[in-house]
């Protein structure tokens, strides 16, 4: 199950220490960056039952998939980056509020308030802040499901347009690494020279791109596209392993197959035509896994420049983008359906190429390439050494391990995009050779971050890393983390801060709340206990 939680106004990111006692046996959550197993799942793993042992696998399985999606797609990359990009882009305007004696909480609360009493938003600072705030989130909303929009175009204040609210969302998360690895904008899109092209847009009232545009939409989006991803790779690699009769239908009567898990997958078949599969390991199932690949891999402004502005929001969109190639897939199924025979590299590229350019994209896998051009750059080549070790510099070192982790991908990805996107079919191969690659994969990509026994969350210990090293990194990146969750209960959360660092460190949360109390104070001179609340 991928852990979302994206509503308009954020209560709160901590998710429950445990997910003992429910019916959930493992989660991702793309804002602690952290992979959960139920400990009854965790116990399986370490088995001798060869039947549980590899429910457990599959499930292990299933959630570090949604850790691939999240850092090692070009989609998921970009948005893992909200919330340290929000935060980084807050976090000087807000010393400036202190500054001003406007130390209000919620930003959002004073905003809103002094507006309705004013009549007017000419606080520069706060009108920034908000403004990023929503922009960001209506960007996630939208395209974590189209439907969303119905709520967004509610908001007349702040929302403008999609188009908008994309051009910030790649802008801003593209900044955020420029700012780490780029300043110079040698590699990295030049997001400034967008702009002019933006204005273009809104000035020529193209669809999207200015107020109370229409626009068009997706039937399904990215969290629907991202689950079915993950439960069709659990499910074949089930059948793989244990049955490879394995039928569709004992999969949905044990509950694996149902609601967000299949939503992606129920438009695949309606659009295209194609009927549903009798057995798991069915190459229509193959197929939409290659649909879901490149969904969430669009190349229009990251990693490569913007080769079409007109088409922006239509060619970066996930959901958009996997209409796209189901209606492409309607026309011909069977030509596409019989190209998918042994789920080799060779299928994949060609595949890959052909439903891209169909929809006037060009290829993601062409795009690792420049990617990978820019270890080139001495910043980047840093940044690896960095990874090597697991020992990162400690300035923006969040973004730095991320970015990191998103090049490795990439490398691998270009020598095994067939197995990336098909891991469940190759997951369990009896071959020497495609087991070598998955256990390869399997480890050097696992989730960095997993909740143990106690509920408290431990780093990975990786093979030719030092302990120590990877403790350090972990306490830093954390510790970024937990200053990213403050600016954003400061900026959106009512009320009083709160404190729930259980899911981090059960055993030391006090402990953590003095230091983040401390290191407020230190990046904000002024004590938590000073900002007024509204």
């Amino acid at each position: 199950m991928l852990s979302e939680n994206l509503l308009l106004l954020q209560e709160d990111i901590c998710l429950g220490s445990t997910l003992n006692n429910t019916d959930v046996r493992g989660a991702y959550s793309p804002m602690q960056f952290v992979l959960r197993l139920r400990n009854d799942v965790r116990d399986a793993l370490k088995s001798d039952f060869y039947p549980e042992k590899i429910q457990a696998l599959s499930t292990s399985i299933h959630e570090n998939i949604h850790w691939w999606q999240h850092v090692g797609s070009n989609f998921g990359f970009l948005y893992s980056l909200c919330y340290p990009a929000f935060a980084h882009m807050s976090k000087h305007l807000l010393s400036k509020l202190v500054d001003q004696d406007l130390a209000y909480k919620s930003i959002l609360k004073f905003d809103k308030t002094y507006y309705e009493k004013y009549g007017v938003a000419d606080i520069f600072d706060i009108n920034l802040i908000v403004n990023n705030y929503y922009d960001l989130e209506y960007a996630k909303l939208f395209a974590i499901d189209n439907k969303n929009i119905k709520y967004i175009y509610d908001d007349k204040r702040y929302f403008l347009n999609i188009g908008h609210c994309y051009h910030i969302f790649w802008s801003s998360n593209i900044s955020v690494v420029a700012d780490t690895i780029d300043p110079q904008y040698s590699f990295l899109p030049k997001i400034n020279d967008w702009v002019k092209e933006f204005v273009r847009l809104t000035d020529e009232k193209i669809d999207g791109f200015y107020v109370e545009s229409p626009v068009h939409m997706s039937l399904t989006g990215v969290k629907a596209i991202y689950e079915g991803q993950a439960i069709f790779n659990q499910v074949q690699y089930l059948a793989k392993a244990l049955n490879e009769k394995l039928m569709y239908v004992e999969c949905e009567n044990i509950g694996m197959l149902h609601g967000v898990y299949v939503e992606a997958f129920e438009i695949y078949l309606k659009t295209t035509n194609i009927a549903r599969p009798v057995f798991v390991l069915d190459i229509k199932i193959s197929l939409f896994l290659l649909v879901c690949d490149l969904s969430i891999n669009p190349s229009n402004g990251f990693p490569l420049e913007i080769y079409d502005y007109e088409d922006f929001i239509i060619k970066n969109d996930p959901g958009m983008r996997f209409m796209q190639l189901c209606h492409t897939i309607a026309e011909k199924p069977d030509f596409f359906l019989d190209k998918i025979k042994l789920h080799s590299k060779e299928e994949y590229i060609e595949l890959s190429k052909e439903l891209s350019e169909s929809i006037g994209c060009i290829c993601p896998y062409e795009s690792i390439a420049v990617v990978l051009k820019w270890g080139e750059n001495e910043s980047v080549m840093q940044v690896l050494r960095e990874e090597e070790k697991f020992n990162y510099l400690n300035e923006n070192l969040s973004i730095r391990l991320m970015f990191s982790k998103y090049y490795r991908f990439q490398e691998d990805k270009q020598k095994y995009p067939n197995v990336f996107c098909w891991f469940g079919y190759h997951g369990a191969s009896n071959n020497d050779e495609v087991f070598g690659i998955v256990d390869y994969i399997r480890k050097k990509h696992h989730a960095l971050f997993i909740d143990d026994y106690d509920g408290e969350i431990k780093p990975v210990v990786f093979d030719g890393q030092e302990e120590e090293d990877i403790w350090d990194t972990f306490n830093d990146f954390y510790m970024y983390n937990v200053l990213y969750d403050i600016i954003l209960k400061w900026v959106s959360q009512e009320g009083d801060f709160k404190f729930d660092y259980t899911w981090l460190a059960s055993s030391r949360a006090d402990n953590i709340v003095n230091i983040v109390k401390k290191d407020f104070e230190k990046n904000f001179n002024i004590s938590m206990d000073d900002v007024k609340i509204v």
